[in-house]
């Protein structure tokens, strides 16, 4: 003890140290182990540093790709061969029905176009090509923009496909040709020259564009290529920002030299740059530090804009600079301006100062070339130091670095004073109008429209003839007076609402562009011939229907129609107002014209031509003309044809009356003849809508069987019918020799040839196969019940169905003949074994011919041919499987039992499936085995199912499986289901026109706002029925919604709980409803929804309850809770567990039960656990990858998949049987929080969630994320239930303590900021 107290004073003085170390004031010291350093990072940090790449490998190349993502591919994967172009194409007939556009100027009568005036059509490689990963192409900032960004694409198309003119350009060409077209613009890609903007060459790319200009020489047609519209690689953009940095003006220049040095023989003219404007209203909106690096915090805006245009014109200057002073080229070069004309809206001076504004931030900001070499001085004025300064040596480079000016006129405004006026706009840096700060719309001075107006995907084009004509004089006399010659290298209209056109018919006769085209080439002609203006060529946009950036394909310019399912190609009117107007002057009376093709009906096909309207690639045969002397076609035009080759003003001027139809005495007839094989224009494209003429129905002969032949005409020697339409055609021996299908004779049958009523035809049809197609047809026929047209059809083609053995074969299994079916579908000799046990008597099938099988020369059969892969027990298992159970329907237990025995066991299939046929043997009646067996009995669909399994296993070209058709129109319509970004309706799609949905029908907008809660709202779900909303909340409520009222009035306030509310479920009669409650309370109650009184408490648990879900019964509820005891528990009403798993220690977050009872899966906080809910084992469980917490589980109506969600922003879809994962769902945030996820929209098409971010996030069921939606400000989206009878409604909760109810929205785009010009092409 004394010597404890000699050490107290030390202990007090430890103590007080201790103290003052520990105290709330004292600051803690943690040492810096040796060897370590620190250092400060930010994630969200842009560089400031260009990245220098030095990887140009295929792995760095799919790195890139990768920022992209899945990329289609269409139906054309390789290059094409051109077919024969028609002699004369379907066009308008003003001679009958309406004529083409006339001239308003009578004054242009004797008015001709000037020596060596340049025409044609354009368009630009992203937009037409398609093919955008093959043959090492690299990515594109429009790959990136399309793909990644929703809804930088008002209809969220992309350029993967297009028209595929990578593939089809020969075609493309002869087309062109064919039309007499002299020129073609297009651009070449930069990405597919030089797949990282710089570095290697890609060989494939070049050599593809080697192709393509010897083709345009080939064709007579001179190319004006375009350097760059606007396709920038995008690894420029994440090495160093692209256009917002000097380094590209080296690369671009590098590429250009390139391209220029192997092409320049070739290439008249070249154009640098296309639209550089467009650093305006497309490169200024890129999302820069979104998608890719903000270099130097270069996010986009003004800053980006004039940068951009900065580098854009010094690439441009100093490649023309190296092409005129050092390569010495051979050609003329310039860049395309995109400007329009401004009128000012009133005399008052201030409108003509913004007149002249609009006309400076536009195409003046690209003068210097014609002038000084430098930026206006409004530009300078106004930008300040965000307008980059010109060194006296660039603007030398850039004045007079363009040959001639080129100019994309498309349309006129009014200009005016914006609001405020001009100097408090250009003094405010925040002003809406800054830095333009000049007012422009599209209406006159007397308030009405400019002009007709174009599709409202485009809302800034207005048809402006008079507009144009007095832009190239302004251009030519009072902006640059320098200027030698004016190009007009782009105009064109879109028609509006094409892309909702269903046929072709509203398609062709676009009569505002086929206006637009006249009138702007009638001003054209005047303003060289009174203006004396000199223009030299002009270039009508486009060659056909292309990606419009970013409006997408739904708006079209083209002057072809194109078919984005089949890649057919169809001039519109609008193609033949140009052609007719280059064809000749004189449009006041065009047929005096002889330059034109000859006129073609539509119903009318030229004996020596294709097919009118014919395809991109050689998929169209030849038609053969018409047997029918009163549906001939027209006589042989004696027009001069055009060289395409040759200068408009060398071509002749000789005209020749037009082709017209040839005169006959008879009139036309109102149908067909068997012998008449030529077919209507439009009926060769299903698209085109239906045909004008009436084709009646053949009527099926009075016996019931199909007549190949007239009975006048049949052979003495009876024909052989067969099942389906099946015959053998009567004919010479020479034909009969072949044997069909597995018959017994050892020829080759080959199911006739490709020749019809004699004459040769070709063996293919639009690419497919002749015979197939033909057969296929001669099924479907039988199918809907024509045994007529299909009897004709075979006759008439040459070709059967099936051969006699297959029919045979047919006929025996629908009889349930199965010793006959075993023998024609194996083969066998002397018929040794007689398929096993009769149906009637031992052996037999009690028919005469039976008798035959012990005779000494019975036959030998070969069988039919197995596709590759077929199983053969699996086939004959099927076989006796169906001859057991009708033996089994009939009563005859005994011979079923021997079938059982002696059939179906030696063939060693699964022997679960033979437990299960064995079991049948107990059942009393055979209704009871019709619902075991889940099978409709022998006189039911059963044989029938039987055969189209067993045709699976038979080779096609033996036997076509059955109803082929519908399967391929089914497959037809889930791939445009699939494709269909919106896809939110059950209806089928229609097979007439290629289906798209559109964004303006899907559910975007919140219509409702429902403020019955007053905290956060965890979870919501409708019932059944979709007649009530049931949301719960953590202020302790649920309310119940009526849904079928316009405002969704609150019916109930279940506030008897006792803490937050985290889980509803409804019954599946939607009369009760189970909540349950989260920590504190820690109880389930279940409430009656008539009432909305409580009809049970269950509080047997110590931790929360979290999840719940209805048994099928609706009387037993699974509940899952975080209590171990009590973690996984059936209940009854009563209140009673009538099932608990105690496999594990489960603390359950969610579970689901499959619609059809048959699953239950439950998700731990890592594991996901899977039951069979009929007998509670545990079949199956996984466990993600990662350090992840799972919170939400939804099963498909199918039951096939589980959704499941889970923090670390993932959402996973898995097989419920497997674990595979089928896809993976991204972008949403979730870490901290339980955000839940589901199916929605029509047939569960979508998947939705909430997510922390505010957002709602909205997938394609493929993963291709469709919209995000800013949803709930402030806090988290928790829950978004889809309404389940409504696909077009859905609802979200948020922690803003809010039920929001989303329906869809009517409204135009947007205009993303697009001002004066800002147009898209």
């Amino acid at each position: 003890m004394a010597r404890l107290r000699s050490l107290l004073p030390l202990l007090l003085t430890y103590m007080t140290f201790a103290s003052a170390q520990w105290g709330n004031g004292s600051t803690l010291s943690f040492p810096l182990a040796s060897g370590y350093s620190t250092a400060s990072f930010n994630a969200s940090a842009q560089p400031t540093a260009p990245i220098t790449r030095t990887d140009f490998s295929d792995d760095a190349l799919n790195e890139l790709w990768n920022l992209i993502g899945p990329v289609a591919t269409g139906p054309i994967t390789t290059t094409v061969e051109p077919t024969p172009e028609p002699t004369a194409y379907p066009q308008p007939d003003g001679e009958h029905f309406h004529p083409l556009v006339s001239s308003s100027f009578p004054e242009l009568r004797d008015l001709k176009l000037p020596a060596g005036f340049k025409w044609g059509l354009a368009s630009s490689s992203y937009q037409i090509e398609g093919a955008a990963k093959d043959e090492g192409k690299g990515p594109s900032i429009w790959d990136l923009l399309s793909h990644r960004v929703p809804n930088h694409v008002a209809d969220n198309t992309t350029g993967d496909v297009v028209g595929s003119h990578y593939w089809l350009y020969k075609q493309d060409y002869a087309r062109l040709k064919s039309l007499g077209i002299p020129r073609f613009s297009p651009s070449i890609s930069w990405p597919r020259i030089f797949p990282f903007g710089k570095g290697p060459v890609n060989e494939a790319g070049v050599k593809h564009y080697d192709n393509v200009i010897a083709e345009l020489h080939a064709n007579g047609i001179k190319p004006s290529v375009t350097l760059f519209h606007w396709d920038t690689p995008l690894s420029l953009f994440t090495e160093y920002g692209a256009w917002t940095d000097r380094q590209i003006v080296d690369d671009f220049f590098n590429y250009a030299k390139f391209v220029i040095s192997r092409y320049d023989e070739y290439v008249e003219d070249w154009f640098t740059i296309n639209e550089p404007q467009y650093c305006n209203w497309q490169f200024s909106y890129y999302p820069a530090g979104q998608y890719y690096p903000a270099f130097n915090n270069i996010t986009g805006g003004v800053e980006s804009r004039f940068l951009c245009g900065h580098y854009t014109l010094l690439a441009h200057a100093k490649v023309s600079k190296w092409y005129h002073e050092e390569f010495k080229g051979r050609g003329r070069m310039t860049f395309k301006n995109s400007g329009n004309y401004y009128e000012a809206n009133s005399t008052k001076p201030e409108d003509a100062v913004a007149r002249q504004r609009n006309f400076d931030f536009a195409i003046g900001w690209f003068g210097g070339v014609w002038t000084d070499g430098d930026y206006p001085q409004s530009l300078k004025d106004t930008l300040g130091d965000l307008l980059p300064t010109l060194t006296e040596e660039e603007k030398a480079m850039i004045k007079g670095s363009c040959d001639f000016y080129a100019i994309d006129g498309y349309t006129s405004f009014t200009a005016y004073e914006v609001d405020g006026g001009l100097e408090a706009c250009v003094s405010n840096r925040s002003a809406p109008s800054f830095p333009d700060c000049a007012g422009s719309i599209s209406t006159a001075p007397n308030g009405f429209p400019v002009g007709p107006s174009a599709d409202p995907g485009v809302n800034w084009l207005y048809d402006t003839p008079t507009g144009f004509r007095k832009f190239l004089k302004a251009l030519t006399t009072e902006l640059f007076p320098s200027i030698p010659d004016i190009v007009v290298t782009e105009f064109g209209f879109a028609e509006p609402f094409e892309g909702q056109f269903n046929t072709l018919q509203q398609i062709l006769w676009d009569l505002r562009r086929a206006d637009y085209y006249q009138n702007y080439l009638d001003n054209i002609l005047l303003s060289i011939h009174v203006d004396k203006v000199n223009v030299t060529g002009a270039w009508g946009w486009a060659i056909f229907d292309n990606f419009e950036w970013a409006s997408g394909t739904a708006v079209r310019f083209g002057l072809q129609y194109v078919n984005y399912t089949d890649l057919t190609r169809t001039p519109k009117a609008s193609m033949f107002q140009l052609l007719n107007w280059f064809s000749c002057l004189h449009r006041s009376y065009p047929h005096s014209c002889g330059l034109l093709p000859p006129f073609v009906l539509a119903d009318e096909i030229p004996p020596t031509s294709p097919a009118p309207v014919t395809s991109a690639g050689p998929i169209l045969p030849n038609p053969p003309a018409s047997l029918s002397p009163t549906i001939s076609a027209p006589t042989t035009s004696t027009t001069t044809s055009q060289d395409p080759a040759t200068s408009f003003d060398e071509q002749p001027n000789t005209a020749s009356p037009s082709a017209r139809r040839p005169e006959t005495s008879n009139k036309r007839r109102h149908s067909l003849s068997e012998d008449e094989r030529d077919v209507d224009a439009f009926e060769l494209d299903p698209s085109r809508g239906r045909s004008s003429r009436h084709i009646p129905k053949r009527r099926r002969k009075s016996d019931g069987t199909m007549r190949l032949d007239d009975a006048t005409q049949r052979s003495q020697s009876p024909a052989q019918s067969y099942t389906n339409g099946s015959a053998r055609s009567p004919g010479s021996k020479g034909s009969l020799g072949r044997a069909s299908n597995g018959d017994s004779h050892n020829g080759s049958y080959t199911n006739g040839n490709a020749a019809a009523n004699g004459a040769v035809v070709s063996s293919t049809f639009f690419g497919h196969d002749r015979e197939e197609v033909t057969r296929i047809l001669i099924q479907s026929l039988t199918d809907l019940g024509y045994h007529g047209a299909a009897g004709a059809l075979c006759k008439e083609s040459g070709y059967q169905l099936e051969g006699p053995t297959v029919a045979s074969f047919r006929n025996a299994v629908l009889k349930g003949d199965w010793a006959e079916a075993e023998e024609l579908l194996f083969g066998t000799t002397a018929y040794d074994h007689g398929g096993g046990i009769g149906l009637d008597g031992p052996g037999t099938y009690g028919k005469p011919w039976s008798k035959s099988r012990s005779r000494a020369d019975s036959r030998i059969t070969g069988g039919l041919t197995l596709a590759e892969g077929a199983n053969r027990e699996e086939m004959l298992f099927l076989m006796k499987q169906q001859k057991y159970l009708e033996l089994l329907e009939r009563r005859d237990l005994g011979k079923a039992l021997m079938v059982l025995r002696q059939e179906l066991t030696p063939l060693h299939q699964d022997v679960g499936r033979l437990h299960a046929l064995s079991s049948l043997m107990m059942c009393q009646t055979a209704e009871d085995i019709k619902i075991q067996a889940q099978w409709d009995g022998a006189k039911g669909e059963s044989r029938t199912v039987l055969l189209s399994e067993l045709s699976r296993s038979i080779s096609p070209s033996v036997m076509i499986p059955e109803h082929r058709l519908a399967y391929l129109l089914e497959e037809v319509k889930q791939s445009w289901i699939s494709n269909c970004l919106y896809h939110n309706t059950a209806a089928s799609p229609s097979l007439y026109v290629d289906h798209n949905c559109d964004r303006n029908d899907f559910p975007m907008k919140p219509h409702l706002e429902l403020r019955n809660h007053k905290d956060e709202v965890w979870y919501l779900k409708y019932s059944h029925d979709g007649t009530r909303l049931a949301s719960a909340s953590k202020d302790s409520t649920v309310v119940i919604y009526d849904t079928t009222t316009p405002n969704y009035k609150a019916l109930f306030h279940l506030d008897e709980h006792e803490a937050g509310v985290a889980h509803v479920a409804w019954s599946p009669d939607d009369s009760k409803l189970v909540t349950c409650c989260a920590q504190q309370e820690c109880s389930a109650r279940i409430w009656d929804m008539k009432t909305g009184r409580i009809i049970l408490t269950i509080n047997d648990f110590t931790y929360p309850c979290t999840t719940a879900a209805w048994a099928p019964d609706g009387a037993h509820i699974v509940i899952g809770s975080q209590d171990t005891k009590y973690g996984l528990c059936i209940w009854d009403l009563a209140g009673n567990i009538t099932h608990k798993w105690v496999d594990d220690t489960l603390r359950v977050h969610d579970l689901a039960i499959s619609p059809d009872g048959t699953r239950l899966v439950a998700l731990l906080e890592k594991r996901i656990l899977v039951y069979d809910f009929v007998t509670f084992e545990k079949i199956g469980e996984w466990q993600p990858e990662g350090n992840i917490k799972l919170t939400s589980v939804s099963i498909s109506a199918d039951g096939r998949y589980v959704l499941i969600s889970m923090n670390e922003n993932r959402i996973e879809l898995r097989d419920i049987e497997t674990g595979e994962i089928r896809e993976r769902y991204a972008g949403h945030t979730q870490r901290q929080y339980i955000i839940r996820s589901g199916f929605g929209g029509a047939g569960e098409g979508f998947v939705v969630s909430g997510s922390e971010d505010s957002r709602i996030y909205i997938w394609r069921t493929n993963g291709q994320l469709v919209e995000t939606l800013d949803a709930h400000p402030d806090g988290c989206v928790n829950a978004v239930a889809w309404h389940p009878t409504d696909p077009r409604v859905f609802a979200s909760a948020g922690d803003d303590m809010k039920v929001r109810i989303w329906r869809p929205t009517i409204s135009q785009r947007e205009e993303r900021g697009l001002r004066d010009n800002g147009f898209s092409r």
